[in-house]
């Protein structure tokens, strides 16, 4: 089973390096994923906590839907 995450990303344009641009000057993006289901990581405070997909799997998943050379900047993703 998979789950529906809205994730923020900016895209790094082929042949940039870290020291090469201004985040603020990146597209920034916005889409929904089917990612991994949360998995239960416990209790606090009476409610139970979830690990959501691994970053790795996030960053896979967007990659997907680039172009060639492209790479994205995760910013944040949250279950839809």
């Amino acid at each position: 089973m998979a789950t529906r995450y809205l994730v923020k990303y900016r895209v790094l344009p082929p042949g940039v390096g870290p020291d090469d641009y201004e985040p603020g000057d990146l597209p920034l993006r916005e889409e929904q994923f089917e990612l991994s289901d949360p998995e239960p990581a416990g209790e606090a405070a009476g409610q139970a906590l979830h690990y959501g997909p691994h970053h790795h799997e996030v960053e896979a998943a967007v990659c997907e839907r680039l172009a060639e050379g492209e790479r994205p900047l995760i910013l944040r993703y949250d279950k839809v």
